[in-house]
C-alpha cells in the first residue's frame, strides 16, 4: 500500500520525466532541423531520437522485471565491461564514439551509470569506514583510471560531471572535511594540469573572460548564445522561430540546445524546464533519505545528482556563466547513447521510489488514513 508522501514522490519524477520527454523530443527537432537539411533529411536526428528513445523505454520495461538484487549480483562485471569499453573509440578512431551502421555511442555515457553501480555496491559494507584510506584507495584509483581515459578522447566535460557525482556520493557516505578539503585540492590540481598544456582550453578560458576579444574565433559561441537568450525576452520567440539554431550557434543541437530553448520559450517558460529538472531531483534525494537499504540509497543519490550536475552544467554553458565545455541536456541534446542511459537512469529512479512507496509503513498508513 503506498503511503501519500511516498506516493507523490513517485509520481513527481514519473510526471515530470514524461514532460520532459515530449518537451525535448520537440527541441531535439526544431534544434537539428537545420542541421538535417544539410544531410537532405529535416527530421533526420529526430527520427533517430525516436528510435533511441524506443529502444531506451523497451530496456525500461525490461529493467522493471528484474528484481534490483539480482542487478546488484552483476555490477561490478558489468563496470569492468564499460571500463573495457572507455579506450576503444580513441584506440579505433581516436575518437568519443564507436560507430556501428549508421548508428554510433559513447561509452563515456556508459561509465557515468556504472561508476555510479559501482560506488553504491562498494561503499554499501563500507561506508562507516569511508575515511580509511584501505576503504578509498580502490574508488579513487579507478576515478583516476576513468578521467585518465577521458583526458585521451579531450572530453573534458565528463571529467568535471563525473568528480561532481563522485565526490557528492563520499560526502553522503561520510567523508570527513579534512579528507574532503585534501581530496578536493587534489581534483583541482588535475583540472588545472588537464588545462595548462592545452591551448584551445586556455583559449576557452580566456574568451568566457571576454568574449570579444576574438568574436569570430573562440568567443563566437559564447557571443551567439548571448544574443539567442537575450532576444528571447520574456515569452520567446514562438516555438521553431529561434534563428540562433541556424548555424549561429555552433553545435545548438547538441551542447548550445537551452539557448534555443531559451529563444523561443523566454525566460519564464524556461524556468519551467528547471523547475521539471528540479522536481526529478530533490524528489530523487527524498526517496534516498526515506530509503534504509544503503545500496538503494546510494544508487539514488548519485543518479539524482547526475541528472542535477547535468542540467546546470549544460545551461551554465548556455547561460554563458560557465566556460564552454561539451555537455549535453538530457533529453533535450541529440545523442543516443546519452538519451538512452538517461532512459535507464530515471527508469531505476523510478523502480526505487515505486518500491519506497509499496513498503509504507503501519504509521505511514495510519498517516495517510488521518490525513485523508
Amino acid at each position: 500500500m503506498f503511503s501519500k508522501k511516498k506516493y507523490f514522490l513517485y509520481y513527481n519524477i514519473f510526471f515530470a520525466t514524461i514532460l520532459l520527454i515530449i518537451i525535448g523530443t520537440v527541441f531535439v527537432l526544431s534544434s537539428s532541423f537545420s542541421y538535417g537539411i544539410a544531410q537532405n533529411n529535416p527530421t533526420l536526428y529526430l527520427k533517430k531520437h525516436i528510435i533511441y528513445l524506443t529502444l531506451g523505454f523497451i530496456l525500461v520495461w525490461v529493467f522493471k522485471k528484474v528484481p534490483l538484487e539480482k542487478i546488484e549480483t552483476f555490477i561490478y562485471p558489468l563496470f569492468i565491461f564499460s571500463l573495457f569499453l572507455l579506450p576503444l573509440p580513441t584506440l579505433l578512431k581516436g575518437e568519443r564514439w564507436i560507430q556501428l551502421g549508421p548508428f554510433s555511442f559513447q561509452p563515456s555515457e556508459i561509465v557515468k551509470l556504472t561508476f555510479i553501480f559501482f560506488l553504491a555496491k562498494y561503499f554499501k559494507d563500507r561506508y562507516k569506514n569511508v575515511n580509511e584510506f584501505k576503504v578509498l584507495i580502490l574508488p579513487v584509483f579507478l576515478y583516476l583510471l576513468i578521467i585518465g581515459l577521458l583526458e585521451l578522447q579531450k572530453d573534458y566535460g565528463s571529467f568535471v560531471l563525473i568528480t561532481c557525482i563522485f565526490l557528492s556520493i563520499l560526502i553522503l557516505c561520510g567523508l570527513n572535511r579534512k579528507t574532503l578539503l585534501i581530496f578536493s585540492a587534489f581534483i583541482i590540481g588535475i583540472g588545472i594540469l588537464f588545462i595548462l598544456p592545452s591551448h584551445y582550453r586556455r583559449n576557452r578560458i580566456k574568451a568566457f573572460i571576454n568574449p570579444f576579444s576574438d568574436p569570430n574565433g573562440i568567443g563566437y559561441h559564447i557571443i551567439q548564445s548571448r544574443i539567442a537568450i537575450s532576444s528571447g525576452g520574456l515569452f520567446g520567440k514562438g516555438l521553431g522561430a529561434g534563428t540562433g539554431k541556424l548555424r549561429y550557434i555552433p553545435e545548438s543541437h547538441k551542447d548550445y540546445v537551452y539557448a534555443v530553448v531559451a529563444e523561443e520559450l523566454g525566460f519564464i517558460r524556461t524556468v519551467g524546464i528547471l523547475i521539471l529538472f528540479g522536481i526529478i531531483v530533490f524528489s530523487g534525494f527524498e526517496v534516498s533519505k526515506l530509503n534504509e537499504n544503503i545500496f538503494e540509497k546510494i544508487l539514488t543519490y548519485g543518479i539524482s545528482f547526475m541528472f542535477g550536475s547535468q542540467f546546470l552544467l549544460h545551461s551554465g554553458v548556455s547561460l554563458t556563466i560557465l566556460p564552454p565545455k561539451g555537455t549535453t541536456l538530457p533529453f533535450f541534446s541529440v545523442g543516443g547513447s546519452s538519451l538512452i542511459v538517461n532512459m535507464l537512469s530515471l527508469g531505476i529512479l523510478l523502480k526505487i521510489a515505486e518500491n519506497i512507496a509499496n513498503q509504507g509503513s503501519l504509521k505511514d498508513i495510519e498517516d495517510t488514513i488521518i490525513k485523508i
